[in-house]
């Protein structure tokens, strides 16, 4: 063997190197579990490692590249083959991929139908950024996949900082020291050590910009990208930060030890900085991945929010009280949107309406439909007006956001602006659930592409099934839509779209079913089988 390719061999193995320090750093996997989702070599498409992290609901995808003079980064042609390896990748067109996936496509494809946050990285060992050129092949493939109302897909870079970071966090259990500036503070010192106060939301975010999930480790989760609590967390930042600290719950952590600086010390209690060790955030893991993501969007609006926060010390405490923290900070009852529909008089009118008809309207906490052959809740009939109305619009908020069909302040008013007829909004409840049914089974029966589209296109169908002539829907049915919902939009998008973006933009919906209409007879201007005018209840 030449010099030449020993060289080639090192660089391929510190390549692949790269790839598991950068998995296990995001992950928290250890490296015995991360070595089967390396996947550079030849064939490998561009991508040289992807996991998907099933407790946070990521799938992370690397192109690494080694330097051996340590400063170059990824290369045009390099970053093109990798994004469009992404695309075959979410395919799931394994064929186009080497032997090394194998293995893994099973775990891969899993993830995918699970609708995961897509976290594209550049992995290299250097702290150069990217070219221009290769940001703007970054920046032309997340315009594609993301929209205004949603991120799907982010790309990150994994640099040389930020590989030594991870080698110390993976390898020797390196610790999130932080400085906090408290204002407002005070302390609690018996039976053991904690203090509390207002701390500025932009030092939060720079402790996730400096430890990432690191700052979670003791939490029972990691942040949730998508959902609607960090939307809504964001917004409120972003919109109103003079009033973040009246609107939010806080954020709880534990720390190794916690020592005041001797800074100005005196007996003020306006305003103090402490050195902590070790914080871990045990509740509000949300909040703080908020934070730093609205930061990035607007640091200076997120530099004037406050949030609160209560650092509890490890030291001289009882060994059990992390464990005990984190259980009991996480198990109180929260309080959700939908709650507050106890208090909509609209909603007591339809549970009285599907009462006379013999059928249990559920729409407070705590209540169980007991038979679903004689009884609907709020959230699903929520779902039905909106996948069997003539608004597509309706359609995809219940695909991206089913949560906020049910949200006052979502998109509730727009779905119920209208009363409810009991009789035909039963009707419409049986309709949708043979139709729903019958798209989870026809997808069952297919792989692939396919059964991606009858995953991430279960509304859109379930949309077009409900309205359509047909009086029995079963498999068959849905498979004539399904063939002629996949022929649009490879003549549309063609087989290069992501279908989890594509059902969760309004515009590219419409153009479907414009489209689909021409192929497969829909009454789409008729009225749907659910609104009418009930009676109001009054609240004294």
């Amino acid at each position: 063997m030449s010099l030449e390719d020993c060289h080639g061999d090192a660089v391929k193995a510190y390549s692949r190197g790269l790839v598991g320090i950068c998995l296990a750093g995001l992950s928290g996997q250890p490296y015995s579990n991360i070595v089967d989702y390396i996947t550079d070599g030849a064939k490998d498409n561009g991508i040289d490692g992807v996991f998907f992290d099933s407790a946070r609901n990521k799938l992370y995808i690397v192109q690494s590249k080694w330097s051996s003079k340590g400063t170059g980064t990824i290369e045009t042609g390099e970053l093109r083959k990798f994004t469009a390896g992404v695309y075959d990748l979410l395919n799931e067109e394994w064929g186009k991929f080497n032997a090394r996936f194998s293995s893994i496509s099973s775990s891969i494809s899993s993830g995918i139908r699970k609708d995961p946050e897509i976290v594209l990285i550049a992995a290299y060992n250097s702290d150069n950024p990217l070219s221009g050129d290769c940001q703007a092949i970054v920046d032309e493939f997340l315009k594609e996949n993301n929209s205004e109302s949603q991120e799907v897909v982010s790309f990150k870079t994994f640099g040389l900082k930020h590989l030594v970071r991870t080698i110390k966090a993976v390898k020797s259990g390196a610790k999130s020291d932080v400085e906090i500036n408290l204002l407002q503070w005070g302390e609690q010192k018996d039976p053991y050590y904690a203090v509390y106060g207002k701390v500025s939301c932009a030092d939060v975010a720079e402790w996730y910009k400096t430890h990432d999930e690191l700052l979670f480790s003791e939490n029972i989760r990691g942040t949730l990208s998508d959902s609607d609590i960090n939307s809504q967390i964001e917004s409120a930042i972003l919109k109103s930060p003079q009033d973040f600290w009246y609107l939010n719950n806080g954020i709880t952590a534990i720390a190794d030890e916690i020592r005041r600086k001797p800074v100005g010390l005196g007996d003020q209690k306006e305003s103090s900085y402490w050195n902590v060790s070790n914080i871990k955030i045990v509740n509000g893991a949300q909040t703080t991945g908020s934070i730093a993501k609205a930061y990035g969007k607007n640091a200076r609006a997120v530099e004037g929010a406050y949030v609160q926060i209560k650092v509890i010390s490890l030291d001289k405490a009882p060994l059990d009280i992390a464990n005990r923290i984190t259980t009991a900070t996480n198990t109180q009852n929260r309080v959700e949107p939908k709650d507050f529909l106890a208090l909509d008089a609209m909603q007591d009118g339809i549970a009285e309406s599907f009462k006379k008809m013999g059928i249990q309207y559920c729409y407070r906490r705590g209540e169980k439909v007991l038979d679903s052959s004689k009884g609907v809740d709020v959230q699903e009939l929520a779902m039905v007006l909106a996948v069997s109305g003539a608004n597509i619009a309706n359609v995809v908020v219940a695909k991206r956001n089913a949560g906020s069909l049910t949200d006052p302040n979502g998109h509730y008013q727009k779905l119920f602006e209208q009363p409810v007829i009991a009789p035909q909004a039963w009707e419409a409840v049986k309709r949708w659930r043979c139709a729903n049914e019958a798209v989870a089974a026809y997808g069952t029966t297919i792989n692939g592409r396919a059964a991606q589209l009858a995953v991430h296109g279960n509304r859109f169908l379930e949309h077009l099934l409900v309205r359509s002539a047909h009086k029995n829907i079963d498999e068959n049915t849905v498979k004539t839509y399904h063939e002629a919902l996949n022929n649009v939009i490879e003549e549309l998008y063609s087989t290069d779209c992501y279908l989890a973006v594509l059902f969760k933009n309004a515009k590219k919906c419409q153009e479907l079913r414009d489209r689909i209409s021409n192929q497969i007879t829909l009454p789409l201007d008729s009225k749907p089988p659910r609104r009418a005018r009930t009676t109001k209840k009054k609240i004294d």
